[in-house]
């Protein structure tokens, strides 16, 4: 893997303490032997240039002190950021290839799979690069410690714009360093009532749980990890008409994305109903305070909430009540407070203890959702970048460690709707079934003319 010939210094900053999402994760990360890492996919027009990568990694690595930064235990025992001055640079590596299909499956798969140095960053890049097509594909791995989804995002659009300045040869440090961010409290919402709401919410899933037996995913052993992906781009127009389809139904991408998994898998699984758990992930950065203020959208950090919540799905669903159920759900998660009381009951020590019970569970596929669902919404991204051009994107986490379990996610870039849905382990017969049932449901209910 190359590394920048002429490692930068950086500004000494002190060691700071993480925050207790970010402590969660890395503690769950130990146990389950490198879990909590994820990767951004991003497809380009145009040939990537290692000199003006590398400048432009120095850069995203002088703005984002996370970046230098490694993860070391104190005195106290509690986990803190540690800078170096003189920390190691982003490492990356550009691989040229001729095929029609460059092979993004197999080196996110690497990225993934490799350790990150001992002595830091938590971040690799690598690039994949033809120039008989004029395109490349950007990788972008990252720890779940210092970047959640939507702060993987931000690295890539901060390092994309970098690319862009040292391509038309411009100080690719003039940038400010921006703060060290973690959240040390969430703003309470929803009130009394909205807690009481929330505690027998808990209290109906933790008997579900004693009650119920999610549905099983058809499993097989020695799958290579993140082959069983797929991403899937839809035109400006289908895009558009899906928006204003979920505005009809009320209910909204998130809910489309859930629908068609479940519609999907129905499909594909000979059974008269079945019960899944799936949990939706929220980015909550507006109602998050930090030691400076609250956190802003150009932070790095993981900045998230999550709401579980079992369906029982009938053998022929009907995709928009599905969609308008799952919208129903998150609309009154959200309205009672939720999100934020998820993250005040990851500082507590009864969070703490719920949070080593599920890493503890989590090897055991029957404990683990059977889904995953997110949507990052609209990407702010410009067209051009220099010389390149964005035209697709993708996200997955690395999840082989700890059992079968699906994850379904999109994105609007540049007006066009993506969607990636991957799995891991499972049977291989049933994962071809299940994702061309799934896209059929997409199709159908976008009406697609122009699938990609």
């Amino acid at each position: 893997m190359r590394l920048q010939d002429t490692p930068p210094r950086f500004e000494s900053i002190e060691p700071v303490l993480l925050g207790p999402v970010e402590d969660m994760y890395w503690n769950v990360d130990e146990r389950l032997a490198g879990a909590f890492r994820g990767a951004v996919v991003v497809q380009l027009d145009g040939c990537i240039e290692a000199d003006f990568l590398a400048a432009a990694l120095r850069r995203v690595q002088h703005r984002h002190p996370k970046l230098r930064a490694v993860i070391a235990q104190g005195s106290d025992g509690r986990r803190r950021y540690v800078f170096d001055t003189a920390a190691p640079p982003i490492p990356f590596e550009v691989k040229d290839y001729e095929e029609a299909e460059p092979p993004w499956r197999e080196e996110t798969r690497r990225l993934l799979q490799s350790s990150f140095p001992s002595a830091g960053p938590l971040a690799a890049v690598t690039v994949l690069r033809s120039r008989s097509l004029a395109r490349s594909e950007l990788l972008v791995a990252v720890h779940h410690a210092i970047a959640d989804g939507a702060s993987a995002i931000v690295i890539v659009n901060d390092l994309l714009s970098a690319y862009a300045d040292a391509e038309a040869h411009l100080d690719v440090r003039s940038n400010p360093v921006l703060p060290v961010v973690t959240a040390t409290s969430a703003a309470a919402s929803g009130g009394a009532l909205g807690r009481l709401w929330v505690f027998r919410r808990f209290l109906r899933l933790q008997s579900q749980e004693r009650r119920l037996r999610a549905t099983g995913l058809p499993r097989a052993d020695n799958i290579p990890p993140q082959s069983q992906w797929v991403h899937w781009k839809f035109s400006r127009e289908d895009t558009l008409a899906l928006v204003r389809r979920c505005r009809k139904e009320k209910t909204s991408l998130s809910g489309v994305l859930w629908s068609s998994l479940c519609c999907g898998l129905m499909d594909c699984l000979p059974l008269a109903n079945a019960t899944f758990k799936c949990q939706f992930p929220f980015s909550i950065r507006d109602m998050l305070q930090g030691p400076a203020g609250p956190v802003t959208a150009e932070d790095l950090g993981c900045f998230v909430s999550v709401m579980n919540e079992f369906y029982q799905v009938p053998t022929r669903p009907v995709f928009w009540e599905l969609a308008r159920r799952a919208q129903t759900d998150l609309q009154a998660f959200v309205q009672h407070g939720g999100p934020t009381l998820y993250h005040r009951l990851s500082t507590s020590v009864i969070g703490k203890l719920l949070v080593q019970a599920a890493s503890r569970a989590a090897v055991w596929s029957d404990e683990r959702p059977s889904a995953l669902i997110t949507h990052y919404g609209v990407l702010n991204f410009r067209d051009m970048y220099g010389s390149l051009r964005p035209q697709g994107c993708t996200l997955i986490f690395k999840n082989d460690v700890i059992g079968p379990m699906l994850v379904m996610e999109g994105l609007v870039m540049g007006h066009r709707l993506n969607i990636g849905l991957a799995g891991d382990g499972l049977e291989p017969a049933f994962w071809e079934r299940l994702h061309v049932a799934v896209r059929g449901h997409l199709d159908t209910a976008v009406g697609a003319q122009n699938p990609d």
